[in-house]
């Protein structure tokens, strides 16, 4: 399952980014925009589709957290959708907002412009713009005690020896499940496996937002998830 939902080299953070630096521009301009468009190539948004409503949910956060910070104002609610637009290359991505787009406002040759309406790279240069984007010093801490610092975008949990965090348990799969870094800290996800994955004792069928002290069973072996 998580194979497939991130099946692409964009990264919920990089939109986070995006989608912040057009709040910024639309503002700039004095029409802030209420609705914002993520066109994707729809090989890229079937890559999303078991967190697409998680996603979007945390980008709206984001997006009013700094509208907040800013001091902008917006009539109407802030909402976000994500478009599969195939003439769009796969691999990047557009942020639009809808309202300007239906007023037909010509784009214009600037470096603002462009993050505004044109095609754009999976990992753009602007800075992060809120901190729940980052989870610093996040582990996972084996019943044994033995403690893994979760590093990157992403882990593997299972018996397999390619896997970053291997348990040498029989009713742990192969490839069991990953740790995955969102826009707002580490998600869990089930690869499929025969077992299943628990959180605090519950199982997940999709990919499940981690907080600190959670325990985490793969199988039969738990795991503990910290995070400061």
């Amino acid at each position: 399952m998580f194979a497939r939902a991130y099946a692409t080299s964009i990264r919920p953070i990089a939109l986070g980014r995006q989608l912040i630096a057009l709040l910024d521009l639309s503002a700039a301009k004095g029409s802030l925009s209420s609705t914002y468009e993520i066109c994707l190539h729809s090989d890229d948004l079937v890559a999303f589709a078991d967190v697409e409503q998680h996603l979007v949910r945390e980008l709206i956060d984001a997006a009013i957290q700094h509208c907040k910070q800013c001091g902008y104002q917006h009539d109407d609610p802030i909402s976000v959708v994500l478009q599969a637009d195939d003439t769009i290359k796969s691999g990047t991505f557009q942020v639009k907002t809808r309202g300007q787009l239906a007023l037909k406002n010509p784009p214009i040759a600037t470096k603002s412009s462009i993050a505004q309406d044109s095609t754009m790279q999976p990992e753009p240069t602007t800075p992060a713009v809120t901190p729940k984007e980052l989870a610093a010093n996040a582990a996972l801490v084996l019943a044994t005690g033995q403690r893994f610092e979760l590093t990157g975008d992403s882990v593997k949990i299972g018996r397999h020896e390619s896997c970053s965090i291997v348990f040498a348990d029989s009713n742990v799969s192969r490839v069991h499940a990953q740790l995955q870094h969102d826009l707002t800290g580490w998600l869990v996800v089930d690869l499929g496996s025969t077992n299943g994955v628990k959180v605090n004792g519950t199982k997940i069928l999709k990919g499940k937002l981690l907080a600190d002290g959670d325990e985490l069973t793969f199988g039969t072996s738990t795991a503990r998830f910290v995070a400061s």
